[in-house]
């Protein structure tokens, strides 16, 4: 028996391994497309490395230089590169002010062995010279303008006071030195001086029996001037001078006689002569 396939049949049949040719193929591109992403994804995540923020700096940096918010930048670092003693953004304002102990390149990390070691600033009292005394007055007390002022400065300082009805103003102390300026945004500013015992207690005295003025002085002038100028504002500006005039002595009669002015005198005379000539009048 003799079995004929239809062309239909053939056809379809053809189809069919074409068919199964092109599922196959896209089945294998798929499978072959899932198998590079997975191992991109698996390079990729050996390659991923964690980094941190730290501080770096932004310029080429010498030593001795004190560091300012424009010298710093912030730059991610990998973790396992991260050097122990570097510094966070959030540390910023720790280092700034801080001066650099080593030149840095820029892009270097800030680490806290590039700074140099803080010193603490001396007690006061050791500014003090032994005999001496440390006199603390609110700067608007002597009229001095804190801002303007520097610790080593030199000032000369003037009382103004009443004295017997008149406005007197005298020299009080020369080439004080100023020992240390404060200044707050909470607090008055305040300024102190260097001054002997006995100058001390002047001062004392002057602040609440008169008005204190400071002079600002260069730091290589020892001349000082004369202590005894004193005087009120009329005697400084010599009005009184120039208003006086000499004075005409005014005859004062006593009973039958004059005082013994030179007017008095003259009139005397004057009577004597007349009462010894009998012409006179």
């Amino acid at each position: 028996m003799t079995f004929s396939f239809s062309p239909l049949l053939t056809r379809l049949r053809a189809l069919g391994v074409y068919g199964f040719a092109l599922a196959a193929g896209l089945l294998a591109a798929w499978a072959a497309r899932e198998h590079i992403q997975a191992r991109v994804r698996e390079i990729e995540r050996e390659a991923e490395v964690l980094a941190v923020d730290k501080l770096v700096v932004a310029t080429d940096l010498p030593a001795g230089t004190r560091l300012q918010a424009g010298h710093l930048a912030v730059r991610d670092i990998p973790v396992p590169w991260v050097a122990s003693g570097s510094f966070d953004p959030e540390a910023a304002d720790q280092v700034i002010g801080a001066v650099l102990a080593a030149d840095l390149r820029q892009g270097d990390a800030l680490l806290d062995v590039h700074l140099a070691p803080a010193v603490a600033a001396p007690a006061l009292s050791e500014l003090v010279p032994a005999g001496r005394r440390a006199v603390t007055l609110p700067a608007e007390e002597i009229n001095a303008a804190a801002g303007l002022l520097r610790a080593g400065d030199l000032i000369d300082l003037y009382v103004s006071f009443a004295h017997r009805g008149q406005h007197l103003t005298a020299p009080l102390m020369q080439g004080v030195r100023v020992l240390a300026m404060e200044s707050g945004a909470d607090a008055a500013p305040s300024i102190t001086l260097d001054a002997s015992a006995q100058d001390a207690i002047k001062l004392v005295a002057a602040r609440h029996g008169g008005t204190l003025t400071a002079m600002l002085r260069h730091r290589g002038d020892g001349a000082a001037p004369p202590v005894t100028a004193s005087g009120d504002l009329a005697a400084l500006m010599g009005i009184d001078a120039r208003e006086a005039g000499p004075r005409t002595a005014v005859p004062v009669l006593y009973g039958d006689r004059l005082d013994a002015g030179p007017t008095a005198q003259a009139l005397e005379g004057g009577s004597d002569m007349r009462a010894s000539d009998p012409e006179a009048p």
